[in-house]
């Protein structure tokens, strides 16, 4: 989740529909954004110029049928692989009911191939039992990363869920414990490609 907060974003004067103070629309470089608590979560997929920044770093290689995103936000990730894979299925878990009532209102996050899940992301792992060609762990309270993404369990499940040819992808904010972060990473999964956005570092880690 976040995005480089540094690029001049002004706020909207009426953002419809916003019953939580803490939720925002800004404009990002000419395009809608997502704001929650001065933190840009998502920026708007529409227009025939795709987002780029740490959003387009976190796409998969290949064509990934099924995708699971944890930290769902306003959905960006989840509209840019509708648009590259069109029969891909998307499940989405997001913990901020508020955000995701917001999203699907105002932000275009009512996918038809997409199945939002309202929970915490740990769990929602810990107890399903599916099968994801490709996982994205987008995990920040805030400016803060999840320190459970990188848990030894959370990990394995992930490795569980991808199998040998699928893909994990991680966004990390860079920060003095972002190489500490990818090492404890790289003991479960196996990263291949590291791609530093502006303050974002995005991992992709394949299962085996």
């Amino acid at each position: 989740m976040p995005a480089d907060p540094g690029r001049g974003e002004q706020l909207v004067t009426h953002t419809p529909g916003a019953v939580d103070p803490r939720i925002r629309i800004v404009d990002d470089d000419g395009r809608p954004a997502l704001m929650v608590d001065g933190v840009i979560l998502s920026v708007s997929a529409a227009g025939p110029d795709p987002p780029s920044g740490y959003w387009a770093a976190m796409m998969p290689e290949g064509s990934p049928r099924s995708a699971l995103l944890l930290g769902l936000g306003g959905g960006t990730l989840a509209h840019l692989l509708a648009r590259g894979h069109p029969n891909i299925d998307m499940v989405g878990v997001d913990a901020d009911a508020e955000l995701i009532r917001f999203a699907v209102a105002h932000f275009g996050l009512s996918l038809p191939n997409l199945e939002i899940v309202v929970g915490d992301a740990f769990e929602y792992v810990e107890r399903c039992d599916r099968h994801f060609d490709f996982v994205a762990v987008d995990l920040f309270r805030g400016y803060d990363f999840q320190q459970g993404a990188t848990a030894r369990p959370f990990l394995r499940r992930l490795k569980t869920m991808v199998g040998h040819g699928g893909e994990v992808a991680f966004n990390l904010f860079r920060d003095r414990r972002t190489e500490q972060r990818i090492t404890r990473i790289a003991r479960v999964l196996r990263p291949y490609r590291t791609d530093r956005v502006q303050r974002n570092v995005v991992l992709h880690c394949k299962g085996g």
